[in-house]
């Protein structure tokens, strides 16, 4: 009986100990095995590993990092993205500042994760993309905007965007992050007031410029649509004048001599001239029969 309980002991212990030294990497991790006792220095690789894993605790640990896609947006909207201010500020050439919403998804490579976790020795990548990948984000976007003025960035936001995504996949990609969409959620915000009161004054001044072009299109639309319509009636007026010429010229080529004599011999009705005689002489009765 007493060899019995300190058997049911042991395997307690045991399942124990197996427990705690046992831990299940999940496919949509990256997962190593860490010795507690080594540095690793000039090793960017560590073999990867899958399913369950046996490790000695006190002498070593399992580390994983998820490869999922990772969502992060630095932003001074309530309600998204971290409370607080977070937006990025970035200067144009001659200094102008602006404050910059963006967004930025991304996905560690499987092959690169102990890369990483050996630069920063981190495997939390909510700490590693705001204190690493930020700055990344950050620099790329002031290396584009330091060479282009305020009204490049306002006029052509798309164009900016472009190139510093491209520039921020670039240098992410070779501590292995891949970048699978960077995008800018809000117009640039001027961090002086008076170069925001410049902005919206030049930008009411292009639209009052652009309405009063539309109305002068208007003008000139309806002005051509009067004359049209006053050429097509005098255009129809001449038309129904030639028409009635065209027929008063055929009537007048169909009354021939010819159809006159018809006509008279039509309306003759057989009588020939009668002479009156009188005291006074003769007179031939010339009136047109009836």
């Amino acid at each position: 009986m007493k060899h019995t309980k300190i058997a049911v002991a042991l395997l307690f212990i045991l399942s124990g100990f197996t427990f705690q030294s046992c831990t299940r990497i999940s496919p949509t991790e990256a997962g190593f095995k860490i010795s507690n006792s080594g540095n690793y220095r000039g090793l960017d690789s560590l073999p990867l590993l899958t399913g369950w894993q046996f490790f000695a605790p006190g002498f070593s640990h399992i580390v994983t990092i998820p490869t999922t896609m990772q969502h992060e947006v630095w932003t001074d909207t309530k309600g998204e993205g971290q409370s607080g201010e977070n937006a990025i500020t970035i200067a144009c050439m001659g200094g102008a500042g602006f404050r910059v919403d963006v967004g930025l998804n991304y996905h560690v490579d499987a092959n690169k994760a102990a890369h990483i976790y050996l630069k920063w020795k981190n495997d939390d990548l909510g700490d590693i993309t705001n204190k690493y990948i930020k700055n990344i984000v950050r620099g790329c976007m002031q290396d584009v905007s330091g060479h282009i003025t305020v009204d490049s960035i306002l006029t052509n936001l798309p164009a900016f965007e472009h190139e510093a995504a491209s520039s921020i996949s670039k240098k992410l990609a070779v501590d292995g992050f891949i970048v699978d969409g960077f995008n800018i959620t809000s117009q640039p915000r001027p961090t002086d007031a008076n170069l925001a009161a410049s902005i919206n004054a030049k930008v009411k001044a292009k639209q009052d410029a652009e309405t009063s072009v539309m109305q002068l299109q208007s003008s000139i639309a309806e002005a051509n649509k009067k004359i049209a319509e006053a050429r097509g009636d005098s255009a129809s007026k001449v038309i129904t004048a030639a028409g009635e010429a065209e027929a008063i010229k055929l009537k007048q080529q169909q009354v021939t001599s010819t159809y006159v004599e018809y006509i008279k011999a039509v309306s003759w009705d057989g009588r020939l001239p009668s002479v009156v005689g009188g005291s006074g002489g003769m007179m031939l009765n010339l009136s047109q029969p009836k």
